[in-house]
């Protein structure tokens, strides 16, 4: 091959090359990027930090009637129903320290500049998909435990046929309002996981 036939040759290639570099430019060019709207941001997170203050206010108030009933009626069950409950507190204590752990993004945030609350934002919503995981299983345990608080008192309170009446149409109750809760959970994850998906990618542009 002549020298002038190298040359043109290696032109062409180069011609293809900037061609190809100029279409892979224009695509990215093309692709859309999800505009940031840091006003909306801003005011997002402080709707959050004022909604996360008041959960964790009721998760913490939530824990009182059930020490006040182990409380005031401690004589009044059996060594059986004083392991469950205490079994249950026991596992209970742990889940709300976490939650409260998961809140504290947004409920003690900070006016800072303006970049770091579309970041705070984003943490949050990702504690909110944890925090909306352990709602939505503990409904089933929540029942589970009253079946088995039902059982313990059937076979060891010695109720009255009035007794296991109003326990199971509590149980019915309590069913049907744990299988609710389930349901709302379950949508509630799914919607932040959609919003933490949108945030993450405005993270990612911004």
């Amino acid at each position: 091959m002549h020298n002038s036939d190298k040359e043109n040759h290696k032109i062409q290639i180069d011609v293809a090359e900037l061609d190809r570099d100029d279409a892979l430019s224009a695509l990215w060019q093309a692709q859309s990027v999800t505009a940031i709207n840091l006003t909306e941001v801003k005011e997002n997170l402080r709707s959050e930090r004022t909604k996360q203050r008041w959960y964790m206010v009721i998760d913490s108030l939530a824990f009182i009637p059930a020490i006040y009933l182990l409380i005031t009626s401690w004589d009044k069950f059996t060594f059986v129903a004083h392991a469950m409950f205490i079994f249950m507190l026991v596992t209970a204590l742990p889940l709300l320290v976490y939650q409260l752990w998961l809140r504290r993004v947004a409920a003690f945030s900070k006016d800072t500049q303006t970049v770091d609350h579309l970041i705070q934002l984003t943490k949050q919503i990702k504690n909110n998909v944890k925090i909306a995981f352990i709602t939505k299983h503990s409904t089933w345990t929540a029942v589970l435990f009253g079946y088995a608080f039902l059982l313990e008192r059937y076979f060891f309170g010695d109720p009255t046929p009035e007794k296991i009446t109003k326990m199971a149409i509590v149980m019915t109750l309590l069913s049907i309002g744990m299988l609710i809760w389930y349901v709302w959970a379950h949508k509630r994850q799914k919607r932040f996981e959609c919003q933490l998906e949108i945030l993450e990618t405005m993270v990612q542009h911004r």
